[in-house]
């Protein structure tokens, strides 16, 4: 059976098509307060059973006020005409109540209610059918049934009220001065940390589970510190909610009726209170945890609740480039209600009629105004595609721990999820601008010159003007260089060499004295000579020659290792090239041990670059290939080619790699190219860096990009 026939059966008084022919009437629970906004006086109503906010000027108000659903129209218009003292006939009263009634601001019977709802379910099962909407509903915003808690917090008021004293305000800034006196001092713990615990590369579903729940606790008290500034300024709130933005926990208060009732300065700080309330819990936590023993569960909760409520929650809250507590405080501050949606607007229409020249009409923008919203709606659009992009890494973090290699599925599915309403827009935006050129369009692709643009870019496209190249960091260090060390424990006597000073292959360096080798010497050579003498006496007599001879040959043996030795005190250089070692002369008298560095001579007329190449990129990596270097410092670069590539994959060298913060991880294995540099006059130095690009054979742009999605699906699908 129709419902609309049905009702009129049951309700023969109160048809629906009789309804335009009632006289409409304020809502019995509005609330209403005048302001000035603008510089002019503005009456704002809320309706709670509505849940919605309305504007009024005065004389529009004055004009609602007399609608009590018995005056008619005709009353209504000769009691207003007689208040203003101007005319005002019952037609144009038809049309203002008319107004109100498109926007739902009058108040409507249960009966009427339900004629409405199906009207409007009628018009969204139209508008579902018209539309792709997915099964699973929109992930985008999850909202949960909310809770009144006007009750509790009329209770909560009654014994907290003593909060807005001037004297708890000031033992309240007290405390959050120790609090910031403490998290200076251990800024490079809380400050790093903050980073690290909103950061989810390495954490578990239990840290995760944990994070929520602490999360949800700390933004449910965030909520009530608002609810309390709305009851303590006359408010009523009439609901409470938890809703999932992006699948990221949040809370929602409905503080309405005090944005009516109270005055700029109370709204400001309704709107503070709920940062506020959450330094209250920063505040204690950061004494508890620095009072309470390391390893205990106070300690370890005490922290985390520093890291949720403390310096993050605080930037995030009083942000005024997103709409949460610092936007609204910002608004107040400069008396504009609808900062970002008007700036929005109004930049977007310059820029639709500016930069795409559509018909369209920009919003009327005071001159003062105009720089200010412009720069406001670019930043804010900047911070907000950020906030949205942080969002979609957060997933791929959280799901980069459990497999690296398909995190990115998650991620560009949230990206997909999150952006897509954005994407939609743009999407219509350009159907819109393809209809206002669409002759334009279609008169262009058939001109000459789309035909010449066509033929470039296809050129551009396909023929290999594209060098392939890959770029390597590298520490300059010497193709031929030595390490003089001590051969033989002794003291320095002398250093023959300065640093900087060029030495040539086998000048000495340094001398060195050993009594206990120089004793030792001696003693070899005045055994050799006694056992030369038994021998030569043994040949005499004929008697035990042959042992007298062995004897002679061994302490021969001796001299012979011992004189080793003693020319091991003067060191002398392997090769020609420059001294490296700072002020070596200062070693003058002291003792070294068998080992000791003392000198470093390097060969700087050529340098060696060693290249650390990913095991992704070998593939295009030849001996021979022509590179291009640039060191740092230097307004020039250097022209070499690939000498040679290491059969063998190696550890990068740690001064190149980049901290690793977390250990699941792991980099890729690395090869190494060597490049020779020749370098005359010694610009170049030991130690010093910069990035080479090495370069491959020539490719076309199209097939770079089907190399690197050919390569990319065999990494993962393998």
């Amino acid at each position: 059976m129709n419902l609309t026939r049905a009702l009129e059966v049951a309700l023969p008084d109160i048809p629906a098509r009789n309804l335009a022919t009632r006289v409409p009437r304020l809502p019995p629970d509005l609330v209403f307060k005048e302001h000035i906004e603008d510089g002019k006086p503005v009456v704002r109503v809320f309706v709670p059973s509505q849940e919605a906010m309305y504007a009024f000027p005065p004389p529009n108000w004055a004009l609602a006020q007399m609608f009590d659903g018995v005056r008619s129209y005709d009353d209504i218009a000769d009691l207003y005409s007689a208040q203003i003292g101007t005319q005002y006939d019952a037609e144009e009263v038809r049309e203002f109540a008319a107004s109100l009634e498109q926007a739902g601001f009058w108040y409507k019977t249960v009966q009427e209610k339900n004629i409405l709802l199906m009207q409007r379910d009628a018009q969204k099962r139209r508008k579902e059918l018209n539309t792709n909407k997915s099964k699973y509903g929109d992930l985008a915003q999850i909202a949960f049934p909310a809770v009144n808690p006007d009750k509790f917090l009329t209770w909560l008021h009654k014994h907290t009220a003593w909060i807005y004293t001037w004297w708890f305000t000031l033992l309240t800034l007290v405390a959050f001065a120790i609090m910031a006196g403490i998290t200076l001092v251990h800024w490079d713990e809380i400050g790093r940390d903050s980073l690290l615990f909103f950061n989810f590369k390495e954490k578990s579903w239990a840290d995760i589970g944990i994070f929520y729940l602490v999360a949800v606790s700390a933004m449910c008290w965030h909520e009530i510190g608002h609810g309390h500034a709305c009851k303590h300024y006359g408010g009523r709130v009439p609901a409470m909610g938890f809703l999932l933005i992006y699948l990221a926990p949040a809370f929602y208060t409905d503080t309405s009726e005090g944005q009516v009732l109270a005055s700029r300065y109370q709204r400001m700080l309704i709107a503070l209170a709920g940062a506020w309330s959450e330094l209250y819990i920063c505040a204690v936590a950061t004494v508890l945890w620095w009072l309470s023993a390391p390893d205990t569960t106070l300690h370890s909760v005490a922290y985390m609740m520093v890291l949720i409520t403390g310096i993050a929650s605080v930037l995030i809250n009083f942000n005024p480039l997103i709409k949460l507590d610092g936007y609204y405080i910002m608004s107040e501050i400069l008396g504009l209600v609808d900062l970002k949606e008007s700036s929005t607007a109004y930049v977007s229409a310059l820029v639709k009629r500016n930069i795409w020249r559509l018909p369209v009409e920009v919003p009327y923008v005071p001159r003062k105004r105009r720089f200010g919203y412009v720069a406001y709606a670019l930043l804010s659009g900047l911070y907000s595609y950020t906030v949205l992009y942080i969002v979609a890494r957060f997933v791929g973090n959280i799901f980069r721990n459990f497999n690296q290699d398909w995190s990115f599925v998650p991620q560009l599915g949230t990206a997909a999820l999150v952006f897509r309403s954005r994407i939609r827009t743009l999407v219509n935006f350009m159907k819109f601008v393809y209809l206002d050129k669409r002759e334009r369009l279609h008169a262009w692709f058939r001109s000459r010159q789309a035909f010449f643009l066509v033929a470039v870019f296809l050129i551009f496209l396909l023929v290999p003007i594209w060098r392939d190249s890959l770029i390597g960091q590298f520490i300059l260090e010497p193709s031929n260089h030595a390490v003089v060390r001590a051969i033989v424990p002794g003291t320095i006597t002398e250093v023959f060499a300065q640093e900087g000073q060029h030495v040539e292959a086998g000048k000495p360096l340094v001398a060195l004295r050993s009594l206990a080798l120089q004793g030792k010497l001696s003693k070899s050579r005045a055994d050799y000579a006694v056992a030369s003498m038994l021998a030569t006496d043994a040949g005499l007599h004929y008697a035990d020659y042959g042992p007298a001879l062995q004897q002679r040959v061994q302490f021969a043996e001796q001299v012979r290792f011992a004189n080793q030795e003693a020319a091991g005190l003067v060191l002398v250089s392997p090769v020609s090239g420059i001294v490296m070692t700072p002020d070596p002369q200062s070693r003058v008298a002291s003792f070294v041990l068998a080992g000791s560095e003392l000198v470093e001579i390097a060969d700087l007329s050529e340098m060696r670059a060693r290249i650390f190449v990913s095991e992704h990129d070998l593939y295009r990596l030849k001996v021979d290939a022509p590179a291009r270097l640039y060191v740092n410092g230097f307004p020039r670069t250097w022209v070499t080619k690939v000498a040679a590539v290491s059969a063998k994959s190696t550890e990068i060298d740690p001064a190149l790699e980049e901290e690793r913060k977390f250990q699941g991880l792991q980099p890729p294995n690395f090869y190494v190219a060597e490049l020779k540099i020749s370098n005359p006059g010694f610009v170049l130095k030991p130690g010093m860096v910069g990035i080479a690009r090495i370069y491959g054979q020539r490719r076309s742009l199209a097939g770079i990009l089907a190399k690197e999605a050919w390569q990319f699906a065999l990494r993962k699908i393998w």
